[in-house]
């Protein structure tokens, strides 16, 4: 009679205990191990690694869907034939739940943790290219030290059920893990024979650094020969920098995501070094001198306002509806007394710190490399100081005081006041008037203008003062009693737009009791206005009534002085040319450094990344423009690139004390 052993029937999936004895009891008759046995180290890792490439692919797909806007055909081309992002996408998130699962011991644990990360990532990029036709770059992170400035955005109803529903999501994977853990079991290194403990200990640890090792590089991929990188491109080079939209759908979120890691604000421009820039100031120091001859009037006793209106724009210059009134008649009677025009922004919902950036340093976004998507948290408060109007100011007699009635880390206002130089930094919480209009939570306009004539009647010096309202910014959901009845349209968007245009008619309100004020003053004052934005509360279609030419990306402005005013219509102009034209106004002479923006602006009128404007109002390729324009486009790239992130060589000799 032959014998034969039996081997004890496996235990319950029911717990973890559970599971690993069900692995670790080997049977005491040693009979030959079938080679497909369910909870056999190698056969385990071989599930488990499939099953995580498939999450993998699951999770990337609802990555690259938070990409998609306006249904756009071209996404299904780009995602998954004419370019690798997808693939390459995928591996990465296959790697990161690799290396979650190699740290953590449980696969089902590193899905439920990675799924907790991708899908509010995903979903914040949702809310963000619906707001701002711009993705989430990495840069964004500094918005989670502000939950209260997100909360604008997301209720905190829904903030808690997001909080709720990625907690399930990670029990959900936990509970499945659980009932399919007779298939993908947790072999315990301590209960395995001693071979296959350690080549499970080892395999764990490959996987850990190799897994490591090539996330890490991810953070390098504007580095120099990146593999990333050269794997995103191995069908050619085809980053769209000027539209980070198209970019994340064409190179995949990640691959966007990535391409707008950390870099250098600009490459060093050919030729530069000292000498050319003692050229460049020998230039523009004449043409200074030339400009200032035929100037007679001064700033040195006048208080010089900066006003940045969130979100302030011309609705009435729109398509797709129409306004039961206009909204902003005083603005616009103003405008027509005035040096004014329209502005280009260089974003749609958003970017007030990048325009006031523009403003107070007349350095241009479009000259720095595309990734620079916010010098302030990027660039400038990497730095101790930085040359801007603030110091050039405070070096004529000016003090310079920032007033912003909302909370101070946005955009890392307080580090880049600091290193600007503002002497104070007044704040919702230290405002003289906090009122607000009707259900707005935002501290009104009419507040902030009052607080420029406190801080005027309060100092006996002439003050510099850079003033970014709050009032207009969205939400605007349900802020008035009595919105401006908007025709075209129904349902929330009408609502949106009447809402918001109501608060642009308190806006005109305020300003035009702001400016009589200042006028009747016994001191002197010239007002900068102009808007940022526009708001983030047009649906698609009106957006693309809009979309064919620059109406999205324009908003209105004017340069007052209190001494007097004359028409002098404008082009459409960037911010980084504000500061010549309040020079004009009030005919003052320059230094050198705004002689050279002004030259600038009388041939290229205004800049986006990828886009010259030129004076005749036309869009320009770079390759196209006039030898004249071309030289002083190059001009204004070496000097920004010496005071950004060069030597600074130039700096006393072309803004004097612009570096307080």
């Amino acid at each position: 009679m032959s014998t034969s052993s039996v081997a004890d029937p496996p235990a319950e999936a029911g717990s973890d205990d559970e599971v690993d004895s069900a692995v670790i009891e080997p049977s005491t008759s040693e009979p030959a191990e079938p080679t497909d046995q369910p909870h056999r180290p190698t056969v385990v890792v071989r599930r488990g690694a499939l099953l995580s490439l498939l999450v993998a692919v699951v999770l990337t797909l609802v990555l690259e869907v938070s990409t998609l806007w306006r249904g756009e055909p071209q996404w299904v081309a780009d995602q998954f034939v004419i370019y690798v992002g997808f693939y390459v996408d995928t591996f990465v998130v296959w790697l990161a739940l690799m290396f979650l699962w190699s740290l953590i011991g449980r696969l089902w644990w590193s899905i439920g943790v990675l799924s907790g990360i991708v899908l509010p990532i995903a979903a914040a990029n949702r809310v963000k290219i619906h707001l701002r036709e711009e993705p989430i770059y990495p840069s964004d992170i500094d918005f989670l030290s502000e939950p209260g400035f997100l909360s604008a955005f997301v209720s905190p109803t829904t903030a808690v059920l997001m909080v709720l529903a990625i907690a399930l999501l990670v029990g959900g994977c936990v509970l499945v893990g659980r009932r399919l853990a007779r298939r993908y079991p947790r072999p315990s290194l301590r209960s395995l024979p001693r071979a296959q403990a350690v080549g499970l200990g080892v395999t764990r640890a490959v996987v850990l650094l190799a897994t490591a090792t090539l996330l890490f590089q991810t953070t390098r991929f504007n580095e120099p020969g990146n593999l990333w990188r050269e794997v995103y491109e191995v069908r050619g080079e085809h980053w769209r920098y000027w539209n980070q939209k198209t970019n994340y759908r064409s190179n995949g979120f990640l691959g966007g995501f990535f391409y707008n890691m950390p870099i250098s604000a600009m490459a060093e421009p050919p030729g530069y070094d000292e000498a050319a820039m003692e050229r460049i100031t020998d230039r523009y120091t004449q043409v200074a001198a030339r400009i200032n001859r035929g100037r007679a009037g001064s700033l040195d006793d006048v208080n010089v306002i900066l006003v940045l209106s969130e979100s302030f724009t011309d609705p009435t210059q729109l398509d797709g509806f129409e306004l039961e009134r206009d909204p902003i008649p005083r603005i616009r009677g103003t405008m027509d007394a005035t040096t004014s025009g329209t502005m280009l922004a260089h974003l749609y919902g958003g970017g007030t710190a990048n325009m006031e950036f523009e403003t107070l340093t007349g350095q241009s976004i479009a000259l720095f490399r595309p990734q620079m998507v916010s010098p302030y948290q990027m660039l400038v408060s990497d730095y101790e100081d930085y040359p801007s109007a603030v110091g050039w100011f405070k070096s004529q007699g000016h003090q310079a005081i920032a007033i912003h009635p909302y909370m101070v880390g946005l955009y890392k206002r307080e580090q880049v006041y600091r290193t600007f130089g503002f002497e104070e930094f007044i704040h919702d919480t230290s405002m003289q008037s906090q009122e607000t209009i009707d259900d707005n939570p935002y501290i009104d306009d009419a507040a902030a203008f009052d607080e420029v004539l406190h801080q005027i009647d309060d100092n006996d010096d002439p003050l510099m003062i850079n003033l970014v309202t709050m009032q207009n910014h969205i939400p605007v959901d349900g802020h008035y009693d009595d919105p401006i009845g908007v025709n075209g349209i129904d349902g929330d968007q009408a609502d949106r737009i009447g809402q918001y245009a109501r608060g642009l008619e308190h806006t005109d309100v305020a300003l035009e009791g702001f400016l009589s004020d200042l006028e009747a003053s016994d001191e002197k004052s010239v007002v900068l206005f102009y808007g940022d934005h526009l708001p983030g509360i047009y649906d698609s279609e009106v957006k693309s009534e809009n979309d064919d030419d620059l109406r999205l990306y324009q908003t209105p402005f004017f340069v007052w002085s209190s001494e007097g005013n004359a028409h002098r219509p404008m082009p459409l102009t960037s911010p980084s040319f504000f500061l010549p034209l309040i020079y004009q106004v009030a005919d003052a002479p320059v230094p050198p450094y705004l002689a050279l923006l002004d030259r600038v602006h009388a041939h290229v009128s205004a800049l986006q990344q990828g886009r010259i404007i030129t004076s005749d109002g036309a869009e320009t390729p770079a390759d196209a423009l006039d030898p004249r324009s071309a030289d002083l486009l190059e001009d204004l790239r070496l000097v920004q690139y010496d005071f950004s992130i060069g030597q600074r060589y130039a700096t006393e000799d072309l803004w004097p004390g612009a570096v307080d």
